[in-house]
């Protein structure tokens, strides 16, 4: 038995939730498991496709196997939008941002049953100008608690798609009061590129596939984002189902059959989600920014980096960052605020690129707080300082040594998170849920994934956070310190109980472990081998399908 205190409704902070993805497809690629939990919780879920999918296949023909996807995991018809942008002019639309561009479907407008025809009367240009306005639009329509956007995968739409809602987001920011949560998830690194690890003995967490990030000098293919930082969460026991071709998971990405969706399916069924928060409350977006030199402009633009060419992967430090002049010897910058204003978190963020140089950076704060950060090196994915106590201040002065190139972006935050808290049992570092130790098997190591104290980036405190959780056993509070010990000594057929909880109680995972017997192990690779058969019979159904749409097309 497995039981969470787990809610969508909590972690979405709220009764709403929209899915941004470049493609018919995307959606089960970045968060299938996701968006079926948060239906079957009750919650308002919407899908929004940045294009209609037409560079290989026609807009029926996607928009048909979407409404088919819907139905397969409860998703009402009505909460599917589409922005009809062309299939793969990301890199156009981007490298000509003033131009109307042509796709390859020879449209360059918006068509089909696209959002800004139907619902705000006309439709809209390829241009950027044209692809931000339409999010905007969708998102202030709709006013989602949260958005769950596509991130900076290799596919040129999949980058027009990150640039897009962050733009997006700082015009919504700065000129309107609506705060929602904002996520960000990978569709190709963690989905339809990533590791085939279904038969396995174990139920195994999201990994990202490193022969398909474009460089090895990355941890994830946005250079702002660490893998080891990544927000996980649970998955339904429903997309833990494992019968392949009964997976809600596999049901829905087979619905694409212009994709061969049906070949994926196994690769998407995992332990965990996995997402990277951007806050909305950064109070840098309404400050005064001056700087000693250069343009001040791209501190506070939302953009952690940008690039004028998304199919490069090689990221020129003029096109996203203030860097100071090669005479000024202050290299400062300057951040008022209208009026005294709370501060207790300072999130910097730097090149890229990796130096091998280590950089330091001065703080100094108008109450008289000052930080000194010494023996930086990289700061692309950012570092986090963290004040104890909030600060009321009337200015910030940030100084950079001569080894930091520049600053990116600067984020200020009031208060130092505003997560849901949730915890889960990790076993080897796998979400575990109910863990079978089979024959020739080690008893893996079990430690907690605890978001409430997951770390975003690097940072510094004025203090160490402290750990408010416990451990028990059958029931029995034991000691953090013994907790292996004790599962190693106690392990036996029959399934130890073990629960993680906050010091309240109100926080809580609970999980069991046992280990397996020969006939256990026979029982699951027979289970296997009779599944991978049930799925070659519904396999040949799906490929005709491909066929007759190859044919079609």
């Amino acid at each position: 038995m497995n039981t969470s205190s787990f809610s969508y409704e909590k972690f979405f902070h709220g009764h709403s939730v929209m899915f941004i993805v470049p493609h018919e497809d995307d959606e089960i690629n970045m968060a299938g498991a996701t968006i079926y939990g948060a239906i079957q919780e009750g919650l308002e879920v919407y899908v929004v496709f940045l294009t209609n999918g037409d560079y290989e296949y026609t807009f029926d023909v996607r928009c048909n196997e979407t409404y088919q996807m819907a139905k397969e995991i409860g998703l009402p018809q009505e909460n599917i939008i589409f922005l009809g942008f062309g299939d793969f002019i990301g890199h156009e639309i981007i490298y000509n941002k003033s131009a109307i561009i042509t796709s390859h479907a020879n449209h360059n407008q918006t068509y089909g049953a696209d959002f800004a025809s139907l619902v705000m009367s006309k439709p809209k240009p390829y241009s950027w100008n044209g692809i931000v306005e339409s999010v905007i639009d969708v998102i202030l329509h709709f006013k989602p608690d949260t958005i769950i956007a596509t991130d900076y995968d290799t596919h040129v739409d999949h980058r027009l798609c990150t640039f897009t809602v962050e733009t997006a987001m700082e015009w919504i920011i700065k000129h309107t009061e609506f705060r929602p949560q904002l996520l960000k998830g990978f569709a190709y690194a963690t989905g339809y590129e990533t590791i085939d690890d279904y038969y396995n003995n174990h139920l195994l967490s999201t990994v990202i596939n490193k022969k398909a990030l474009p460089t090895d000098e990355f941890s994830t293919g946005n250079p702002t984002l660490s893998w080891i930082h990544r927000l996980r969460i649970l998955v339904p026991q429903a997309c833990r189902e494992k019968k392949l071709i009964q997976n809600p998971i596999f049901k829905a990405m087979a619905s694409h059959v212009s994709q061969e969706g049906y070949k994926r399916g196994s690769r998407l069924i995992n332990g965990d989600q996995v997402f990277w928060k951007r806050r909305t409350d950064n109070i840098a977006l309404h400050a005064d920014i001056t700087v000693s030199s250069g343009n001040a402009n791209y501190l506070n633009d939302f953009l952690r980096f940008n690039t004028v060419d998304v199919k490069s992967n090689v990221y020129d430090a003029n096109n996203y960052m203030w860097m100071p002049s090669v005479d000024d010897t202050e290299r400062k910058v300057h951040i008022s605020f209208t009026k005294i204003t709370q501060i207790q978190v300072i999130q910097l963020f730097g090149s890229v690129h990796k130096s091998h140089e280590l950089c330091s950076i001065r703080i100094e704060t108008s109450a008289g707080k000052h930080v000194q950060l010494d023996e930086i090196i990289h700061i692309g994915q950012g570092i986090s300082y963290i004040f104890d106590k909030p600060l009321f201040l009337e200015w910030i002065d940030i100084y950079i040594d001569k080894q930091c190139l520049g600053l990116s972006e600067i984020e200020l935050y009031s208060a130092t998170n505003d997560k849901y808290d949730y915890c889960h049992i990790l076993a080897d570092n796998h979400f575990m849920y109910n863990w079978v130790v089979y024959p020739g098997e080690k008893i893996p190591m079990i430690t907690s994934y605890i978001e409430g104290i997951r770390k975003d980036m690097l940072t510094y405190r004025e203090s160490e956070q402290k750990n408010t959780y416990r451990w028990l056993i059958n029931d029995k509070y034991i000691d953090e310190s013994v907790l292996q010990i004790l599962i190693e000594r106690e392990l036996t057929t029959k399934p130890l109980q073990l629960r993680l909880e906050s010091i309240d109680g109100s926080v809580f995972c609970e999980g069991t472990i046992r280990k397996g017997t020969f006939k256990d192990w026979f029982a699951l690779k027979c289970n296997q081998l009779q599944d991978k058969l049930d799925y070659l019979q519904v396999k040949s159904k799906y490929k005709k399908g491909y066929k007759a749409g190859k044919a079609y097309k």
